[in-house]
């Protein structure tokens, strides 16, 4: 099948696990999922089971890798209307709204959706996909997609929809498992991140074409060391800032500006 970056029919296999295949083309090193082989494990249940839906009641969610991430929102965007798309557990737009923000979620999970919005009445959620909820919500200041572009078949139809919903000059902030690592590289087959559920296998280079095929501003991609949250203290901690100073960078985060309109120079020339 052709690439799902850049629809080269130029692809080969790269592995087969016992479940799926995974592509690589030759033209953008990108690797995917082969569709045409490939059934979806969430497509009879839901992404979340009773027990992650339970912890929601107790859970803390202002934990250090959510922190992470409310501090680069704030570091490109200082307040605003924002929206978690696969908002998963609701810790970004709950710490967001406490900030300030006007703060919506969206995930197709009812379960979680329907705790959430009994525990965080100030956020504005939204269960369904993002073909049927998109449209109908409007322009935001801040989108953001955390672990979540990985799991979409068709990736630049996906941001190039989402994308519409940005202001002009507004963020588009995406983090995904990084394929392009050190680790990686290092693990082959065996990276842990190789599943039946991620169709997608993103590089930081691969983030520069998306940004140029719509137009984008990169402000920032950047290589982090841990998937979601340090998973251990103190040393621990420590050795893996520096292993991912040296290539070890287990996740990509990246922030897109959509760019502002232009206004032709043709149009006052034309009135003088």
């Amino acid at each position: 099948m052709r690439c799902l970056l850049c629809n080269s029919s130029s692809t080969r296999p790269f592995h087969a696990w016992p479940t799926f295949l995974v592509l690589e083309c030759r033209s953008c090193g990108f690797r995917f999922i082969d569709l045409e082989t490939w059934t979806s494990p969430y497509e009879s249940h839901d992404y979340y089971d009773e027990k992650a839906v339970a912890s929601l009641v107790s859970m803390p969610f202002d934990r250090g890798f959510i922190r992470r991430r409310i501090n680069q929102i704030k570091q490109f965007s200082a307040t605003g209307r924002s929206l978690d798309v696969g908002c998963g557990l609701g810790e970004v737009p709950r710490l967001l709204s406490q900030l300030g923000y006007d703060a919506e979620g969206l995930d197709e999970s009812s379960a979680v959706i329907n705790v959430l919005s009994r525990q965080a009445k100030s956020v504005k959620w939204h269960c369904g996909t993002v073909s049927e909820v998109l449209p109908t919500l409007g322009l935001f200041d801040v989108v953001t997609l955390y672990h979540v572009l990985e799991h979409i078949p068709d990736p630049i139809r996906a941001v190039e929809g989402i994308l519409k919903n940005v202001r002009p000059g507004g963020l588009l902030i995406i983090e995904v498992p990084n394929a392009g690592g050190l680790f990686t590289r290092l693990m082959g087959p065996r990276w842990h991140y190789y599943l039946d559920h991620h169709v997608n296998y993103f590089g930081k280079r691969h983030f520069y074409k998306i940004a140029t095929e719509f137009g984008c501003e990169v402000l920032r991609i950047k290589g982090d060391y841990d998937f979601t949250y340090p998973t251990g203290r103190g040393w621990k901690i420590v050795v893996k800032r520096m292993l991912c100073m040296i290539g070890f960078q287990d996740v990509i985060s990246v922030v897109l500006r959509k760019k502002k309109m232009k206004v032709m120079d043709n149009f006052f020339i034309s009135n003088c």
